[in-house]
């Protein structure tokens, strides 16, 4: 499943990896779709119709999102070629960055089983962001800045750093309630590229992590983004880490919500494990 809105310059991974299957032996079908709905169907169709060992998700976290909705409990694997800005989940995998060696771990690699989230009943793979960062997302997306690559969110973040107002988001988990200003539920050690978020996630564990920031105006924040981007945020003395396998978070519904990388979704949120899981090709 391959988004043609994905970046053009990882469009020699894609074009690469496809030839490289092909010469080492596989059958490749390409559907192209970018549309949310179209791609979640397309996938389930093709996970059922039995005639497919693996789907493969070319695009960026969104795509993979998308294909993840349509094959979460499925015993058909998903492999990734990573063409978006951030590829979260693929550097969690540590997937290659080369054609030919993304082409033979996709054919050669093993397929786990991974535990995978969810947000009011639906899949998410591993992080769900409310205020701030959902803010510098929905930015993100409104002013098309992805064609920048990595520097493309330069200005989505500085823009939400002296324009969003912090607003209180009530945090109800199984170790009672707290408040915050900025919540990260998170499946996975990274955060947006490379910045290492939560050191112990595993995605094999069924367990979310909970980082809750206090604190309003840039200020704050920006101490919080330069601790982020040295791993040591858990250590800031405005945030709090938890551990657990639900949470429930509730808010003002103006409060901006991101789930894997998207602008999606509204408080409140319930937040926990999916019952079934997910096969995914790991190198």
């Amino acid at each position: 499943m391959h988004n043609p809105k994905a970046g053009s310059s990882t469009r020699d991974l894609y074009t690469g990896t496809l030839r490289r299957l092909r010469v080492l032996g596989a059958r490749v079908e390409v559907l192209e779709t970018a549309q949310h709905g179209d791609s979640a169907k397309a996938v389930a169709d093709a996970a059922r119709s039995g005639r497919f060992d693996a789907i493969l998700a070319a695009g960026g976290d969104g795509t993979v999102h998308h294909a993840v909705e349509g094959l979460i409990g499925s015993s058909t694997p998903l492999g990734i070629i990573p063409m978006g800005t951030a590829n979260v989940f693929a550097r969690e995998l540590r997937l290659p960055r080369s054609p030919g060696q993304l082409a033979k771990a996709l054919l050669e690699g093993t397929a786990r089983e991974i535990a995978v989230g969810q947000v009011n009943g639906r899949p998410f793979l591993f992080v769900v962001g409310v205020g701030f960062d959902a803010e510098a997302v929905r930015i993100f997306e409104r002013e098309s800045t992805r064609k920048w690559g990595q520097a493309g969110y330069a200005w989505p973040i500085a823009r939400a750093l002296f324009s969003y107002r912090d607003k209180p988001v009530r945090v109800l988990s199984p170790s009672g309630a707290a408040e915050g200003q900025w919540i990260l539920v998170t499946r996975t050690k990274h955060y947006a590229g490379e910045f290492v978020l939560a050191p112990r996630a595993s995605l094999e564990e069924p367990a979310l992590h909970v980082l809750r920031m206090r604190g309003n105006g840039p200020l704050t924040r920006a101490r919080q983004l330069s601790a982020l981007a040295l791993g040591h945020l858990a250590h800031d003395p405005g945030v709090t880490v938890e551990i657990t396998d639900r949470v429930r978070l509730e808010g003002d519904s103006t409060i901006p919500v991101e789930i894997d990388g998207e602008a999606l979704g509204e408080l409140p949120l319930d937040i926990g494990i999916h019952p079934d899981r997910l096969m995914v090709i790991f190198p």
